[in-house]
């Protein structure tokens, strides 16, 4: 089994469950970033995948395993809009690339929420705004006097968590190597603090990191967060 997992701080837990588990458990796992998972997974590189929420549209020949997922109920901090401007002002936005998830959430919050049209234009031109995501957020939004937390601004337009990833599997692989991922995600997801102490804390205090990866992040697939990206893929058709 191949696996491709998010190289960001929310995704330790899984990567500390996943280097504990018992050899034998996976073939290959590819640390990268959400849009190169997805990827990996449409060229057949990885048999199993974090990807994108906003990437399963491209994607064929999938099923998602559950329960584990990157959501958040409320502010995420790491996924945000960042600006000079205040968002009524701003005119044009530059997108990640590293995801499109987030992308697409802003194109939805634009439309739906703050009931504007941005244009949204290539990172290296001039914008009025940008989008960034994973740890780089950290560290960026100190520079910008405005910041938009993507998850909490979704919570406000619909009460509802925002799925970010969800854990996918190729439709016709052996399957019985399944239930071992899933006790090797819990096994993180259960030693969260043990998983930053072991990859580090992405440049924030180590307090800090813990409580993000506690506090901000859900781990768990719960009946609102199946709505919450139900109503988020309805949104983006």
């Amino acid at each position: 089994m191949k696996i491709s997992l998010v190289s960001y701080l929310n995704s330790y837990p899984f990567h500390y469950g996943l280097i504990q588990a018992p050899r034998g458990l996976y073939s290959r796992l590819e640390i990268v970033n959400p849009a190169q998972c997805a990827k990996n997974f449409a060229e057949e590189i990885s048999d199993v995948a974090l990807v994108p929420v906003g990437a399963l549209a491209s994607l064929k020949n999938y099923k998602i395993i559950e329960p584990f997922c990157i959501a958040a109920n409320g502010p995420v901090r790491s996924v945000l809009l960042l600006s000079h401007k205040s968002v009524d002002k701003i005119k044009t936005i530059a997108p990640d690339t590293d995801s499109r998830s987030s992308n697409q959430l802003v194109k939805v919050l634009c439309r739906n929420h703050w009931k504007i049209e941005p244009e949204f234009v290539p990172q290296e031109l001039p914008s009025d705004a940008i989008i960034a995501i994973g740890d780089k957020a950290f560290s960026m939004a100190a520079n910008f006097e405005f910041k938009y937390d993507l998850s909490d601004e979704w919570k406000n337009m619909t009460g509802l968590p925002f799925v970010f990833a969800v854990w996918i599997s190729r439709i016709g692989m052996d399957e019985s190597r399944l239930p071992n991922l899933n006790r090797a995600l819990e096994f993180g997801v259960n030693f969260a603090s043990e998983a930053i102490s072991h990859f580090g804390s992405a440049g924030l205090p180590m307090s800090d990191a813990i409580s993000y990866v506690k506090r901000n992040i859900r781990y768990r697939m719960d009946e609102d967060s199946k709505r919450g990206m139900e109503y988020f893929m309805n949104f983006s058709l």
